[in-house]
């Protein structure tokens, strides 16, 4: 069995090697310094450059050498690729900050490629083939992510007494796990729910699993058309009948928080206060800091 393989999920490169050397006075082995640089060599040829990782400089700069920070202009915005080496391999994350969700940044975000705009996603693409050539010329294999691309595989053989390898609807029952969607209607595997995505649009998928009330949605084949979604997420109904887009309360929230923020950092104040009164729309005026 070959034990050097990559994998990509969402955005992230994961590649699986080991040096097979000890480090030095450690007693652990030393990362694959070979590979690590070969990946960020091959992206710096696409137009990435390199450096100290700010966040991890400024709270263990010890780690300086194992976590560099890449980044590349398009003409939509940064792209940016968080790399770590480590004994058992590496990884490259890619990440932007023109749409984010999570009020730290786009780094935190899940679902990164989906919130790529267009030509930084495309980036994002040419940076991939150029990172995992060199890796299949070496002799890497491609483990595909099958507990994300294919949900029947998603448990691994547990609670798999229903149809298609999937918890039974009185298995999920005897466990006391809140199995109705919004609207107090039984969920049952393989069937559809609505729900509402990052954007605020209506999507119709499949749901299984319903672990811990948590249910795998697929709404399409692509590798990223699949969500992990609570049962209170889910519900029924006409989408005709619905507004088109309807981003939470809690949600808009943070992002207008995270767009003024950003602003003041950039001295950008008229937009600051755009979104300030925005804010002030959403919440009482006295939660909202000035």
């Amino acid at each position: 069995m070959n034990n050097r393989t990559f994998r990509i999920h969402d955005t992230t490169l994961h590649v699986s090697v080991q040096s097979g050397r000890q480090r030095e006075n450690w007693g652990w082995q030393e990362e694959d310094w070979e590979t690590f640089n070969r990946l960020m060599h091959a992206l710096e040829a696409c137009g990435f450059t390199f450096g100290k990782d700010p966040w991890i400089a400024e709270r263990w700069p010890s780690l300086n050498k194992s976590h560099r920070l890449g980044s590349r202009a398009t003409p939509a915005g940064t792209l940016f690729v968080k790399a770590e080496s480590t004994p058992t391999g590496c990884s490259f994350e890619f990440f932007q900050e023109q749409v984010t969700e999570n009020r730290n940044g786009g780094r935190w975000d899940f679902g990164k490629r989906e919130k790529m705009p267009y030509l930084i996603g495309k980036a994002y693409e040419v940076a991939i083939r150029r990172a995992t050539a060199p890796l299949v010329e070496r002799g890497f294999d491609f483990t595909p992510n099958r507990g994300r691309l294919d949900p029947a595989d998603y448990f691994g053989g547990r609670y798999a007494d229903g149809p298609g390898g999937w918890p039974s609807t009185e298995q999920l029952q005897g466990c006391s796990w809140r199995l109705t969607d919004r609207g107090g209607r039984l969920i049952v595997t393989g069937e559809d729910r609505l729900f509402r995505d990052y954007d605020g649009r209506i999507r119709r998928g499949r749901c299984y699993g319903g672990i811990n009330g948590m249910w795998l949605v697929r709404f399409g084949p692509g590798r990223s058309e699949l969500r992990q979604l609570s049962s209170s997420e889910l519900f029924d109904g006409n989408p005709a009948e619905m507004p088109r887009r309807e981003i939470p309360l809690r949600k808009a929230i943070q992002r207008l928080t995270g767009l003024r923020d950003r602003a003041v950092k950039a001295e950008d104040f008229e937009a600051a206060i755009r979104y300030r009164n925005a804010l002030r729309r959403l919440q009482p005026a006295e939660q909202v800091a000035a």
